[in-house]
């Protein structure tokens, strides 16, 4: 991976660069930024520059062994971390390197729910365990193959144990020369403030709908530039979100979302069920998309209730659907049907049981889009 790759952040690519050409390359860093912003190319870029061997002012060289090893992900000194099912006969990440490798090959903006996918785990949850911290130290304790650089990369540290992340506490705090940690996720707030204490943040951002839009271009050429633009305000800077777009796949999430609403509505309890029965089916993070993707539509028909048409950004099907729903709106459930999603969302992050959390979320909408508003 080079930093020619990836899309935007052109500042931070060069904060980088120049850390390294003048000798501060900090022992620790956690690239943290929010889903489809890039962290995981930006980290293994960095990477790739550190072991580069003809270094240039603005990238790695891309020719050198060293370059062609990481355009594999192959690189000896490049070891890999990352969350997995705990299993008795699977408790360390090495069985499953090379599936790991192939899915940030196939997709470098990888994210929990595709490798979730790829391992065929469901609604199974992602963790890092002390045998993968014993793995860590296991790794560093060994020397160079190439006699440079060693890096430990550990991707989505917010899922480690409590119990792995105190073990790695000395190494990371302590390690040897010429070795560098590079943690990569999307949340702090779930990690051990001691973790955080050891390491030097480099906060990345969503790229701006500019970049996006460019990128859809590129990837997606039959796509028109006036619905990459759209695409890429709706996504607000998550590629892969802007990418599932651009392949057609949000129209099935419109879909099942406007049907939800108007079983909601109707309040027919055999109906409601079966929407519960296949939201529960599918994965965690479509579950948080969904309830994320209809806090944006409700947005939408907040705006075109307030009469402010000039800001709404959807088209098509949607433009329809939030006309005709914004009808149902006012002040007396606009707060309540925000505050229930969000709070639906939360749930969601902390396992809640899905199709019992969907019902109730359902008979809670129902209400809420039958109470006359207090203008009424």
């Amino acid at each position: 991976m080079q930093f020619n790759k990836i899309i935007g952040h052109a500042a931070l690519k060069a904060r980088l660069i120049g850390n390294i050409r003048e000798g501060r390359v900090p022992h620790a860093q956690f690239y943290i930024g929010p889903r489809g912003s890039g962290v995981l190319p930006l980290a293994l870029a960095y990477a790739t520059y550190l072991f580069c061997e003809h270094p240039g002012e603005g990238d790695s060289c891309g020719q050198c062994n060293a370059c062609r090893m990481m355009a594999k992900l192959a690189h000896p000194d490049l070891n890999l971390v990352f969350p997995i099912f705990l299993a008795e006969k699977a408790r360390t990440c090495e069985p499953f390197v090379a599936e790991w490798r192939n899915a940030v090959l196939e997709e470098p903006y990888l994210d929990a729910e595709l490798w979730r996918d790829r391992l065929k785990g469901e609604n199974k949850q992602l963790r890092m365990g002390v045998d993968i911290a014993g793995e860590v130290v296991r790794k560093l304790s060994l020397k160079s193959f190439s006699g440079g650089w060693k890096v430990m990369l550990i991707w989505l540290p917010e899922m480690m144990d409590p119990a792995m992340a105190n073990k790695i506490l000395k190494v990371l705090e302590e390690p040897e020369p010429r070795t560098v940690f590079l943690l990569v996720g999307h949340a702090n707030d779930r990690m051990l403030p001691t973790i955080l204490s050891r390491t030097q943040l480099v906060k990345v951002a969503a790229p701006d709908p500019g970049e996006v839009a460019a990128a859809l271009q590129e990837r997606f050429p039959e796509v028109s530039p006036a619905t990459s633009r759209a695409i890429a305000v709706r996504s607000e800077g998550d590629l892969l979100e802007a990418y599932a777009m651009a392949e057609g796949r949000e129209e099935e999430v419109f879909i099942f979302f406007r049907d939800w609403l108007r079983g909601c509505y109707a309040g027919k309890t055999d109906d409601l069920v079966g929407f519960a029965d296949y939201f529960a089916k599918m994965g965690r993070e479509q579950q948080k998309g969904l309830m994320t993707y209809a806090l944006f539509l409700m947005r939408q028909c907040m705006l075109q209730w307030q009469d402010l048409p000039q800001l709404i950004t959807v088209s098509g099907e949607e433009l329809e659907f939030v006309a005709k729903f914004s009808t149902l709106l006012g002040p007396g459930n606009l707060e309540g049907i925000r505050t229930e999603l969000e709070t639906a969302h939360g749930h969601l992050e902390r396992n809640a049981n899905p199709k019992v959390l969907f019902l109730d979320i359902s008979y809670r909408l129902g209400g809420l889009l039958r109470r006359k508003s207090a203008a009424a």
